[in-house]
């Protein structure tokens, strides 16, 4: 027989860890099933740990569990279990015994109980002595834990008692304040896949000092033994009193369908419908007890799946089936939740899609749900994990959540998400099923990048570049689908800036990298059909320089132009005067507005109108037009052309002009704010506008100046109350009991303030960002005669259910002529990106759907009087 460890364990913790699906913990790569104990053997054996041995009140010596530390002072009085009080704000002159082996025993021999007495397993554990037995260590500690972990002791379960959080520490690397419990299958026959030896490390350290009995602690045993069988983490109902509150709610169903219920936090849902194997528990309170019993179906039928009776596949109904995309791509780690409409949260059933093979095969939507009472009436439907890592990665919701329906289709205008047919099995019995995302096929395409960022997407629409989240750069090419990380090969560097700038046709590229090794990377053109880096004019000879997240610089690169010929961005030069910097005072320079010629690599400083002079800190400001002063200005956008660039200063990115070379300050002019936009022959620029800041701050919409006639023309901005709300301090002034409008807010405020993003070569389709209080609020979408939406109303009278769930906050790239364009989410714990293909869009006509050209098509239809959108969805927003 081959014997192999296995892989690390897992964790309980407190409400701040992760959540693992329902299923099993490892599979046996060689058969494909999970890793199981061999039943047929009899009752598992199980061997506990010894204690420190700490006096007791008198003199005598007892095994501890959990020990109360000399030194440590309560705030309030203790009664230890022996009936000593401890009187609170005094040091303890000596550890105290709180909880003791024999009691630690007690719950172990409960917990071993309720999984044990399990009618439809055949899974069976028993106390058979202690781990002094067999191996001679009478306590298992932080100086001896090696034998136990870097050892086979022989077969069994083996619970380590870890009295003060040393071993946690100590061996495993994880603060005793985060961790309850750590469990897992340690050792397996690799030919057979049978587990032979199991461990769990129970945290004494964290026992409540009102835990006299070890009973809020029993949900912790009981969980970590689930473990040690190869069960891994469930959601089911913990969510609701863990997860929830009333900003984050929670359902038994799919939201806003008739029949399911919402919760908001504890107390929300019966205490005794936490499952076992939710992977957070309240140790301080009734969860943690009620954790330790076995009695939701969740945890009854997971731990059957592993160690089913000879009856217990016909005695209860299973359904099978598979989850998919809306192209028919199964779709691996979602949630399938099967919940008894007559008892939803007693009889609640949870499968991961693709939890039995855990990503070794690729996509798999697959799911099992085993279990099922006999005419019962079962609900279906999916249900993201809500925290936490997976042996199965767990995914978002693409589209939007749903019951299952005997008429299940993709489409979202012939399958609601509320239309449910109620699933009812007899024992024995298999229904199966197929799911599918809603979405529809035709129209706007909404496709997420999972774990990319894009930072530069290509005129032509077709290429992006961006970074993974471990910060490897790629080329996104939409019209394969494909991603060609890129991979330094001899004589190339390696690329240091993550905004990136490709010209129109995506053959070449504004980077920054660090030809000659030095540790300081510089502007260069990368040829990206030829592979070739050659390097672009740096004012001070690479001795100035900056650091930041994407290295150290001594230049910026923000933009290129359509044809691949002009660069714009920031270089530098000394605080002390001069061009170079000298030796090791490289961060002592300040940026310069510089323009460079990619044929020949010359650096041209944009310095009409700017000024650097000394500042009452002592650093280095900008003077501009000798009217205003900025702590930086940079140049970060240039015209397809090449005739207009516009850049960016300090004080709430005031936004600069220069056309042909000549500076125009057009935030002092007109307002302008944020970033601007500009037209690809460069005589228009467009930007958010606004006078003052803070409570004085009065919006006024999207400008776009003229810049060879100095005109402005107002594209206006969403509305208060109809688009955004209006708040001060908590309160929503557009509802009860202020009831005010759009126009008494604008008034005084003007309106809500736009940051634009990105624009077609002509202008007539403009993307933003809405910012209330400085912060990202809402997508912004600007077509000409249609005027300002929303993302939400943008994709919700398109009918892109996708968008739902991931509703971008900023399209920050738009292609030539507007119908390509990629978006993001401002503040998701890892990066995504948005692909939109938006090259056939709906209006409304005479009651019909028209699929036209978008964005030219679409909006002469409008002006024309059909209704943008699909006439079904014209409300979905």
């Amino acid at each position: 027989m081959k014997f192999s460890k296995l892989a690390a364990g897992i964790a309980l913790a407190t409400l701040s860890a992760g959540a693992l699906a329902g299923g099993p913990l490892y599979i046996h790569e060689k058969t494909m099933q999970p890793y199981k104990w061999d039943t047929s053997k009899g009752a598992i054996p199980v061997w506990t740990d010894g204690g420190q041995l700490i006096k007791d009140k008198d003199g005598n010596d007892v095994q501890s569990f959990t020990i109360l530390e000399q030194g440590t002072k309560f705030n309030v009085d203790i009664t230890l279990p022996d009936g000593t009080v401890l009187p609170k704000n005094v040091p303890l002159e000596r550890d105290y015994t709180f909880l003791t082996i024999a009691q630690a025993n007690a719950v172990t021999a409960d917990a071993v109980a309720q999984w044990s007495n399990v009618e439809t397993s055949t899974l069976e554990m028993a106390i058979a002595g202690t781990i002094e037995s067999q191996t001679g260590i009478v306590d298992v500690n932080a100086s001896n834990v090696d034998q136990i972990y870097n050892a086979e002791n022989g077969y069994g379960f083996w619970v380590n008692y870890d009295s003060d959080g040393a071993i946690l520490e100590n061996y495993f690397g994880i603060p005793r304040s985060q961790v309850l419990g750590i469990a897992f299958p340690e050792w397996a026959d690799e030919e057979t896949g049978e587990i032979t030896e199991a461990t769990a490390l129970m945290n004494g350290w964290y026992i409540d000092i009102n835990d006299t009995e070890g009973k809020m602690v029993q949900g912790v045993f009981t969980h970590e033994f689930g473990h040690a069988m190869n069960m891994s983490h469930s959601q089911a109902n913990g969510h609701f009193t863990y997860i929830a509150n009333n900003s984050y709610r929670m359902y038994d169903g799919v939201a806003g369908c008739a029949g399911t219920n919402t919760y908001t936090g504890r107390n929300s849902a019966p205490v005794d419908s936490i499952e076992t194997m939710f992977p957070f528990i309240n140790v301080r309170g009734i969860e943690g007890e009620a954790q330790g019993t076995v009695n939701v179906r969740d945890d009854i039928v997971n731990i059957s799946d592993l160690y089913p009776t000879a009856d217990y596949k016909t005695k209860y109904g299973t359904i099978k089936g598979k989850l998919y995309t809306k192209e028919g791509v199964e779709y691996s780690g979602m949630n399938m939740v099967a919940r008894n409409l007559d008892n939803p949260l007693q009889d609640v059933i949870t499968q991961q899609s693709g939890n039995m093979t855990q990503g070794r095969i690729g996509p798999d939507g697959s799911f099992t749900i085993n279990g099922l009472t006999p005419g019962g009436r079962y609900a279906l439907y999916m249900d993201p994990i809500r925290a936490g890592g997976y042996p199965t990665t767990p995914t978002d919701i693409i589209s939007v959540n749903e019951y299952w329906n005997e008429g299940e289709s993709a489409s979202p205008a012939l399958d609601n998400v509320c239309d449910m047919t109620e699933i009812v099995v007899a024992g024995g019995e298999t229904k199966e099923v197929e799911m599918y995302f809603n979405g529809y096929k035709n129209g706007i395409q909404y496709t997420p990048l999972v774990a990319a960022w894009v930072s530069d997407h290509s005129k032509n629409g077709k290429k992006a570049y961006g970074m993974t989240q471990s910060g490897t750069p790629f080329i996104y090419d939409s019209t394969q689908n494909t991603f060609e990380t890129l991979v330094t090969p001899d004589g190339f560097a390696t690329l240091k800036a993550s905004n990136m700038a490709m010209n129109k046709t995506a053959t070449k590229a504004a980077v920054i990298a660090d030809l000659d090794g030095d540790g300081v990377g510089q502007g260069a053109v990368w040829d990206i059909r030829s592979n070739h880096v050659s390097v672009l004019e740096d004012p001070s000879n690479n001795t100035c320089s900056l650091g930041s997240q994407s290295g150290v610089s001594s230049n910026s690169i923000w933009d290129i132009d359509a044809v691949g010929h002009t660069v714009v961005g920031n270089s530098r030069k000394p605080n002390t005067g001069g061009t170079e910097c000298l030796p090791g005072r490289g961060a002592y320079s300040y940026g310069v507005p510089t323009i460079w010629d990619t044929k020949t690599g010359k650096a041209t400083l944009l310095t009409d109108g700017l000024e650097w002079i000394e500042s009452s800190w002592g650093g280095i400001q900008v003077l501009i037009n000798g009217e205003r002063t900025e702590a930086w200005v940079r140049a970060d956008r240039i015209s397809g052309n090449g005739r207009t660039v516009t850049g960016s200063g300090n004080n709430n990115n005031t936004q600069l002009a220069w056309v042909d070379g000549k500076l125009h300050d057009i935030y002092k002019d007109y307002g302008a704010l944020n970033s601007s936009v500009i037209s690809y022959d460069g005589e228009r620029v467009a930007f958010g506008a606004q006078q003052g800041f803070g409570r004085r701050a009065f919006g006024e919409g999207v400008k776009v100046w003229n810049t060879q006639t100095d005109e402005i023309t107002n594209l206006g901005g969403l509305r208060w109350c109809e688009d955004v709300p209006y708040y001060q301090f908590i309160y929503n002034l557009c509802t009860a009991p202020f009831n005010m409008s759009h126009e008494e807010i604008a008034e005084t405020a003007g309106l809500p303030l736009n940051m634009v993003l990105d624009a077609n070569d002509d202008l007539t389709v403009i993307t933003g960002r809405l910012l209330i209080g400085g912060m990202p609020a809402a997508s912004t979408i600007y077509m000409e005669g249609i005027g300002w939406m929303t993302g939400e109303e943008f994709f919700g009278k398109q009918g892109v259910v996708e968008a739902t769930n991931l509703m971008t906050n900023g399209i920050f790239g738009v292609s030539a002529n507007g119908s390509e364009m990629m978006a993001g989410i401002v503040g998701l714990p890892t990066p995504l990106t948005i692909e939109i293909d938006a090259n056939k869009a709906f209006v409304c006509r005479y009651g019909m759907n028209e699929e036209l050209s978008f964005p030219k098509q679409v909006i002469e239809a409008v002006k024309n009087g059909a209704e943008f959108g699909r006439c079904e969805h014209l409300e979905d927003y």
